[in-house]
């Protein structure tokens, strides 16, 4: 039998409500470590029991993922006889009657739900309604989820689950490497960072940061690149800790590297975005990311894969590529939605600036904000260089504003023509007379028009004094 952590039951009743009040695509929002894949179990029990006829599809967009799936199904005791697992991309490639007919499809990963793929399920089975799991429903390209789903459902943030301990604390770390940054589509373009990481020989820098006690997932740019740095690190450590893999590693390899990391044979896992979206290692403590990306979906997924709750665990972060000054850290609170893409939500009073994070001097963690004191050791970092810029910007309009001040002073109290030439002069101007009588011919314009509103003022008051 599924139980449902409170606020888990919060979440169930707010998707229920939304369904009651006649919504047939319900995207639900629920961060990395809230149990998404509980929720889905909780949903198809609950649903089927309904009706001996109702029967869900639980569909995920990774092989891998099924079986993670189908074996939470199992350890909460749930009958699958009426649900079936299965990969969106193979659903859409075959007929709608190879499988027998849903009456409730529940969307793992909901921001991949705008894929052609995913259209052809949508429009095969409109009468369907549908419950879209992510924890980020935003994609690089922008396009806003509201073209699939037409409610947003959320729950607790990442902080609550921290403080909770339904996920671990982090340290994040962010020794940048440098490198040139070019786009390509909606990303940046990984075969031009890749080239330049294997150049400038990186590796050295990335193995200061790697602990051989410690389970390790690190997120490379490329397969060439990913393959080469763990070369590098059994290399470096003489033995067979780090092993690669990817998409094109057969299936039953890609199990069996899966399950040793799990088990402990393996320390170190190295890729590019296979392990990312559902991946559960309770017990990986360090992340380090090498793959830049403008993808915020992306960033949250990879860099919070060792942040699954275990007693007594820190997680560790290790951003090489600056990915936090691009998203902010990981627990930061977002503004989601069907509509706009995410936004930060500031607490009250805080600066707008553009920087959202900042590096200490000393401890080298990464902490929110642009504050002088590190929230960690206490170090006074100074002003950031966007704080001097702007310092010295208001400085210089300070004292421009001044000069012309007096600029206007020294305009205002010159008593005639020879002396208004004098200024012209002393200013430098192309022709100080021509200057002189423009400056003259302002002030008698000036005078006059007070006179004519004096005159009006006069005028007013005695037709108010006859009547």
């Amino acid at each position: 039998m599924v139980s449902l952590r409170s606020y888990q039951s919060d979440f169930i009743r707010k998707i229920r409500i939304a369904f009651s009040q006649k919504k047939r695509k319900v995207c639900c929002v629920a961060g990395c470590g809230a149990g998404k894949t509980v929720l889905a179990s909780f949903m198809c029990a609950s649903h089927n029991d309904k009706n001996e006829n109702n029967y869900c599809w639980f569909l995920v967009h990774r092989q891998e993922l099924i079986e993670q799936t189908l074996n939470t199904f199992k350890m909460f005791g749930l009958n699958t006889d009426r649900i079936f697992v299965g990969m969106y991309q193979t659903v859409s490639r075959r007929s709608s009657e190879t499988f027998r007919k849903p009456t409730l499809i529940i969307c793992d990963e909901a921001h991949h739900i705008l894929a052609k793929s995913w259209k052809k399920i949508i429009d095969a089975f409109e009468d369907v309604p549908i419950v879209g799991l992510t924890a980020t429903p935003c994609r690089s390209d922008n396009k806003p989820l509201g073209n699939a789903f037409d409610e947003l459902c959320t729950t607790v943030s990442v902080k609550w689950l921290i403080e909770h301990k339904y996920l671990s604390n982090f340290e994040y770390y962010a020794p940048k490497i440098e490198f040139e940054e070019r786009r390509k589509g909606t990303d940046f373009d990984q075969m031009f960072i890749t080239s330049q990481f294997m150049e400038r020989k990186i590796y050295g820098d990335v193995l200061k940061y790697i602990n051989p006690n410690k389970k390790t997932i690190i997120y490379c740019p490329s397969i060439p690149f990913s393959k080469l740095m763990a070369d590098k690190i059994n290399e470096h450590f003489a033995n067979n800790i780090a092993v690669h893999f990817d998409g094109d590693t057969p299936k039953k390899e890609r199990a069996n590297i899966i399950e040793n990391f799990r088990n402990g044979n393996i320390k170190i896992l190295c890729n590019v975005d296979l392990i990312g979206e559902g991946f559960d290692v309770p017990d990986c403590e360090y992340c380090i990311l090498l793959r830049p990306t403008l993808s915020l979906s992306l960033f949250i997924q990879q860099s919070m894969r060792c942040m699954r709750y275990k007693e007594g665990k820190t997680a560790m972060i290790i951003d090489m590529v600056g990915n936090c000054y691009r998203h902010g850290l990981p627990d930061d609170d977002r503004d989601w939605s069907l509509e706009f893409k995410p936004r930060l939500i500031r607490e009250k009073n805080a600066d707008s600036q553009d920087v959202i994070v900042r590096q200490c001097k000393k401890c080298f963690r990464v902490y929110k904000g642009n504050g002088r004191i590190c929230p960690y050791c206490f170090n006074d970092n100074g002003k950031t260089k966007k704080q001097i810029e702007e310092d010295e910007k208001a400085e210089l309009e300070r004292i421009n504003a001044i000069d012309k001040r007096n600029k206007n002073i020294e305009v205002a109290t010159a008593k005639d023509f020879g002396e208004l030439v004098k200024i012209g002069i002393a200013r430098k101007y192309k022709d100080p007379a021509f200057w002189a009588t423009k400056v003259l011919q302002s002030r008698k314009a000036k005078e006059l028009a007070k006179e004519k509103r004096r005159a009006e003022r006069e005028a007013k008051k005695q037709s108010k004094q006859k009547i």
